[in-house]
């Protein structure tokens, strides 16, 4: 990973010891790359701007679920990111770093009415619509609130893209999205509605997609749709072609960026219409490292333990879908190796980050890092086990900020609220 260097022996992020952020901000800690995410920002930038005509550059929105820090999203917005949203929370955090509602577009399969309100009065590009009563709902709130919706209908194209069964979103057997059959009836429906503007049509066929392939398979559904819908007379102004874009986690081949960038200029830019891209882990996933303590080596007949601070409730991604993350000391880089099954403390066997893992041997105190983890690793913390969330730092130019303290056991607790009756009943008793 670029910005994460070695130094006299010791690892470095953007030139700040990690040893140091350990001791002075405690662990488990998120510590975020700035540097990276700007080389991971331009790079994407770059490869589109070389492949495709200046007057269709896509408008890259950031998929704020995979890391959703203020911090984060205040340094892609100033990168000239837009921001792609799946809920209120995620739109009331975009606006308060200063993106316009023009920069932003809601997807998701289950919008409630509040937080389509909440979008409309922002004033977002478009929603990326997912069924028809959705189309339903966004119309009858849209009505309420006495703002036109601009929407674009998500196409299922039932080709499957993601690393994983659980981040694949293109096939027919998936939530998302309608078939190419429904493209039409779907357009008919909006085209009818008082409050609804239909712009055109949206698609993501799932994360750490490999194969460029995969998504000229997936953009192939485009071209006949659209022609079919302005034979119509429909207005179609607008493809949305998601992300899915791939980071490395263990050596894995990355996707050739000018081979998708040629098949978005051969495929979609001859449809004359606005691009919308999706990038979410291609931003930040490298950027991040999750910082962690050895607490005990245990060692039994047949295996030896290596117990961190840092949890499943820290990082789901192994326990949820068996993900690899590399897992390094931050000092004694070339200690002697040894096997370990490297695990967390929570109360339960899948608090397992790996297994039989050949690594530097390590001892109580070191300190270790979890690379890969700046997506979907803090955005699906939760306070299992009532541990408090991880504290969150951003490194740049040899300097570090907090940019989300440690929660304390009261941030944890302190909104629990006894019943009446329990109060009483202790009185009583």
């Amino acid at each position: 990973m670029s910005g994460f260097e070695e130094k006299d022996g010791v690892l470095h992020a953007d030139g700040v010891s990690l040893a140091a952020i350990a001791k002075d901000v405690g662990t488990p800690t998120y510590v975020y790359s700035s540097s990276v995410i700007e080389e991971q920002f331009n790079r994407l930038k770059d490869a589109m701007q070389k492949a495709l005509p200046k007057d269709r550059q896509p408008m890259l929105c950031f998929a704020c679920k995979a890391n959703s820090n203020l911090a984060v999203l205040s340094l892609l917005q100033s990168l000239g990111s837009g921001l792609e949203t799946v809920s209120e929370g995620e739109l009331i955090r975009g606006l308060k770093v200063g993106f316009m509602g023009s920069q932003i577009v809601a997807t998701g399969v289950g919008k409630q009415r509040r937080e389509i309100a909440a979008c409309l009065k922002a004033d977002i590009a478009q929603f990326n619509v997912e069924s028809l009563p959705e189309l339903e709902q966004i119309n009858s709130v849209a009505q309420e609130v006495g703002i036109k919706a601009r929407v674009a209908f998500r196409l299922n194209p039932n080709v499957s893209g993601g690393g994983h069964h659980k981040i694949s979103t293109g096939r027919t057997q998936d939530k998302f999205g309608m078939g190419v059959e429904m493209m039409e009836q779907a357009y008919a429906m909006a085209a009818a509605m008082s409050h609804v503007a239909p712009v055109g049509l949206s698609m993501h066929i799932g994360s750490q997609v490999y194969d460029v392939a995969k998504f000229r398979d997936a953009f192939a559904a485009f071209p006949e749709i659209v022609k079919k819908l302005r034979g119509n007379g429909h207005t179609v102004s607008r493809l949305d072609i998601g992300g899915g874009f791939p980071i490395v986690y263990n050596e894995e081949r990355l996707l050739d960026l000018d081979a998708y960038a040629q098949w978005v200029n051969e495929i979609i830019v001859p449809l004359g219409t606005e691009i919308i891209m999706e990038p979410g882990r291609y931003l930040v996933g490298n950027a991040g490292v999750l910082l962690s303590e050895v607490l005990y080596v245990k060692e039994t007949p047949d295996r030896k333990f290596l117990i961190l601070d840092a949890a499943m409730n820290d990082l789901l991604r192994p326990a949820l879908y068996d993900a690899y993350h590399g897992i390094e000391p931050v000092a004694s880089r070339n200690a002697a190796w040894a096997k370990y099954d490297v695990v967390g403390p929570v109360c339960e066997t899948g608090d397992t980050f790996t297994t039989d893992r050949e690594m530097p041997a390590m001892k109580a105190g070191d300190f270790a890092v979890i690379k890969s983890a700046g997506a979907y690793g803090t955005s699906m913390a939760s306070n299992y086990n009532t541990r408090p969330l991880a504290a969150e730092v951003m490194t740049r130019n040899g300097q570090y900020a907090v940019i989300r303290p440690r929660q304390t056991y009261e941030d944890v607790i302190g909104r629990d609220v006894m019943p009446d009756w329990s109060v009483k009943a202790k009185a009583a008793s």
